[in-house]
């Protein structure tokens, strides 16, 4: 599943301004400054808007989302 253009908006833009390139998919985002613990709370809430699901509190930890492909994955187990 590819992801929607507003998480990928969102993971881009962040990138800028970590001053990182695009990250591709199997890119850590947290290593690579895409993402941070801050970042990651609005992040969820963007792919809960974009995706229509519901990530639980518990489920918001760094290696759920580390990568495109963990983000993907994810997506897949929780929609539906």
């Amino acid at each position: 599943m590819a992801l929607p253009q507003g998480v990928t908006d969102f993971l881009n833009e962040s990138a800028e301004r970590a001053g990182a390139p695009p990250p591709s998919i199997e890119v850590d985002l947290f290593k690579t400054g895409v993402l941070d613990s801050f970042a990651l709370i609005d992040f969820v809430t963007v792919l809960e808007e974009q995706c229509g699901i519901k990530v639980p509190d518990a489920d918001v930890k760094p290696a759920n989302f580390q990568t495109i492909t963990a983000i993907e994955r994810y997506i897949d187990t929780h929609k539906g």
